[in-house]
C-alpha cells in the first residue's frame, strides 16, 4: 500500500497498512528522539584549564572575573593570560571591532570599561534605588514596591514600569536556565557593571595576543580591575547574573521582547559551567573574596 492511498479508519488492518507504508516517518522520529536522549544522557562538558597556567591561586582567581567573555570569545582556556587560541583573522577583528590597532587605544579601551563600565545614569539610578530599598526592607523588593519607589524619586511612571520588567524578566531567565541553586532567590542585580568588568579583563589579555603588552603587565591591569570592581558584588552568582543581564540590556538598549534574551543572553551556559562543581568550573571553587 503506498502512502498516498486512502485509509479505511474503520478497518484496522487498512489502519495498521498505512502507517508501516509511512517508514521514513518513522525512521525521522527515531533520529529525533534519539538525538534528543543522547543529549539528555550526556554529561555535560567539563571546562577544561590550561596547563600552563594556575587555577587555585590569586591570579587564577583575578583572571576568572573575565571567565564569560574570554570563554564566549572564545579566546584559549579561561585562566590563559595569553589568548592563545586566537587565530590571525581573530585578533584582525577585535582590533576592529574594539578599536585597539595600538597600545595605547588598547589601554584607553580597557580605561573606559573600568572607569565608564557602559553605564547610563538612568539605569544606575533606578538600581541604587532597590538596593537601597532591600537594604531598608531586609528583601528583594517586589516589583510593585521597586516601581513605586523609583516614582516617588521622581521617576516616570511608565519608564519605570518598563525598566523594572526588564530587568526582572532578564533575571527570571537567567534563574530558570542556570538554576536556582546558584543564583538564589536573595541574588538579584544591583548593578550592571558586571559585563565590563568581565569584557575588561578579557581585553587585558587580548592585549598580550595582540602583541600590546607582556604577561606581568596584564596580570597587573586585571589585578587592578578586581581591586576596582569586586567591591560592588558579594559572589560569583551575584557577579555573573550581572554580567548577563548588563550584556542583554546594552545590547537591546533596554527594550526587552520575546526572542531578547535569545539574541543577547547566551552566555547564561558559560554562567553554569562555571559555576558548577562537577564541570570543574572555577567559580564553584574559588572563593569570591581574595586574600
Amino acid at each position: 500500500m503506498h502512502g498516498s492511498a486512502r485509509v479505511d479508519l474503520n478497518d484496522l488492518g487498512s489502519l495498521i497498512g498505512w502507517l508501516f507504508a509511512q517508514w521514513w516517518v518513522w525512521v525521522i522520529v527515531g533520529v529525533v528522539v534519539l538525538f534528543f536522549l543522547v543529549i539528555w544522557i550526556m554529561p555535560a562538558a567539563k571546562v577544561k584549564p590550561s596547563e600552563a597556567y594556575s587555577t587555585d591561586d590569586r591570579e587564577a582567581n583575578e583572571i576568572a572575573l573575565g571567565f564569560l567573555q574570554i570563554v564566549n570569545q572564545p579566546s584559549g582556556p579561561w585562566n590563559d593570560p595569553t589568548a592563545s587560541a586566537l587565530s590571525a583573522g581573530e585578533k584582525k577583528r577585535l582590533v576592529e571591532m574594539w578599536g585597539v590597532a595600538t597600545r595605547e587605544e588598547w589601554l584607553a579601551g580597557i580605561e573606559r570599561l573600568v572607569t565608564v563600565r557602559r553605564r547610563r545614569d538612568v539605569w544606575v539610578t533606578c538600581l541604587a534605588i532597590r538596593a537601597e530599598l532591600a537594604g531598608r526592607l531586609g528583601r528583594v523588593p517586589k516589583s510593585k514596591e521597586w516601581t513605586a519607589a523609583i516614582i516617588e524619586a521622581g521617576g516616570d511612571k511608565r519608564d519605570a514600569r518598563s525598566f523594572v520588567a526588564a530587568i526582572e524578566g532578564v533575571e527570571t531567565q537567567v534563574r530558570k536556565l542556570v538554576g536556582k541553586d546558584i543564583v538564589t532567590p536573595d541574588v538579584y542585580v544591583r548593578t550592571l557593571d558586571g559585563y565590563a568588568l568581565g569584557q575588561a579583563v578579557a581585553l587585558a589579555t587580548w592585549g598580550v595576543a595582540l602583541g600590546h603588552a607582556d604577561v606581568p603587565e596584564a596580570r597587573a591591569i586585571i589585578h587592578r580591575i578586581n581591586e576596582e570592581g569586586r567591591p560592588a558584588f558579594s559572589s560569583w552568582a551575584d557577579f555573573g547574573l550581572s554580567y548577563i543581564t548588563g550584556r542583554v540590556m546594552h545590547w537591546s538598549d533596554g527594550v526587552i521582547g520575546e526572542k531578547t534574551f535569545d539574541k543577547f543572553g547566551d552566555g547564561w551556559s558559560e554562567f553554569k559551567a562555571a559555576s558548577t562543581a562537577k564541570r570543574n568550573g572555577p567559580w564553584a571553587s574559588l572563593p569570591w573574596r581574595v586574600g
